[in-house]
């Protein structure tokens, strides 16, 4: 089997407490030629010097420093530095499986597809829950397979950091910069220009939720990022694919219930504009919602308990999300 070089590339912003467990998960790999970017994002504790003191004891990492311009800024000024035949993206609170970028380059060989992708597991306080959690897979998809497979959400997680992917691909795709949920968007330009998929089930990424990240605050005006996100996917959606509008729906229903739980949980968030634009979304699909087959009953409950009573829903979620927190 051939051994192309890898790069991978990863952000660093004011992650001191968890940069090491990342490098070094990756300095450990099975597959091991690789070109481990870091990239300095301007960051204002120690991460910059850890990165350099990393660099001397391993000759495989490139240290960037650059003024802060968000993670977005940051894997874009990674890839136009980036000289491997395949690209991967790790966050720099994150780590991953020692066989991961070996499985990943193994399946692209095997598939001949320029993208391989596999499965996560979420890390919470006190333990470990894989996104997916049925049989295993391999699968080569087409265009139209994966995006069925991302608006459902259970095989695709739809995050960049899953992915290997061919640096004639990963050179022409830039991430959207000064918004949070880019890596939503960055998909959909994946399907729009890529033709063929490949797809396994282990669960190689480990993705640490912690409470001070982007997508667990409380709402913040950059919160309506995603809703602009979901509503160019289903633009595309509806106009090249308008045979998946329910798995579509539902992509659609979880996305405005994200956001509007994050709002919630803001002093007077009745009086916020998003409120109504987010109240009356899922005002007008929830009869759909309830009635589908094929959404989730977790998301059939949360639109029952927001007709029935707004506070009681308020205060079912604050049960839950402390629920999620000591898990």
């Amino acid at each position: 089997m051939n051994n192309e070089l890898i790069s991978i590339i990863v952000p660093v912003y004011k992650v001191e407490k968890y940069l090491e467990r990342c490098v070094k998960s990756i300095q450990e790999q099975t597959y091991t030629n690789l070109e481990i970017i870091l990239v300095d994002d301007g960051s204002p504790d120690r991460c910059g010097q850890l990165c350099d003191e990393f660099a001397k004891l391993d000759e495989r990492i490139k240290v960037y420093h650059k003024e802060n311009g968000g993670i977005s800024d940051a894997r874009n000024y990674g890839i136009d530095k980036a000289t491997g035949e395949y690209i991967g993206f790790v966050d720099s609170d994150d780590y991953i499986h020692e066989s991961m970028y070996e499985k990943l380059y193994e399946a692209i060989k095997k598939s001949g597809t320029m993208i391989s992708e596999c499965g996560l597991t979420r890390v919470y306080k006190n333990t470990l829950r894989p996104h997916y959690e049925g049989k295993d897979y391999f699968l080569i998809l087409d265009k139209q397979e994966y995006l069925k497979e991302f608006l459902e959400n259970r095989k695709v997680y739809g995050s960049v950091w899953c992915k290997l992917i061919h640096r004639d691909i990963a050179k022409k795709i830039k991430f959207s910069v000064g918004m949070i949920y880019e890596d939503a968007l960055y998909n959909l330009e994946l399907i729009k220009n890529v033709d063929k998929f490949t797809l396994i089930s282990d669960s190689y990424y480990y993705y640490y939720i912690r409470e001070d990240s982007y997508t667990t605050k409380p709402f913040n005006n950059r919160s309506m990022d995603y809703i602009d996100v979901i509503e160019k996917i289903s633009e595309y959606t509806l106009a090249n694919f308008p045979e998946f509008k329910e798995q579509l729906l539902i992509r659609v229903a979880f996305a405005y219930v994200s956001i509007f739980n994050q709002l919630i949980e803001v002093d007077n968030y009745k009086n916020k504009k998003e409120y109504e634009i987010l109240k009356n979304k899922l005002k007008s699909i929830r009869l759909e919602i309830i009635s589908s087959k094929n959404a989730p009953k977790n998301l059939k409950i949360a639109f029952l308990l927001l007709s029935i009573n707004e506070k009681l829903y308020k205060f079912v979620l604050s049960k839950y999300k402390k629920y999620e927190r000591n898990n």
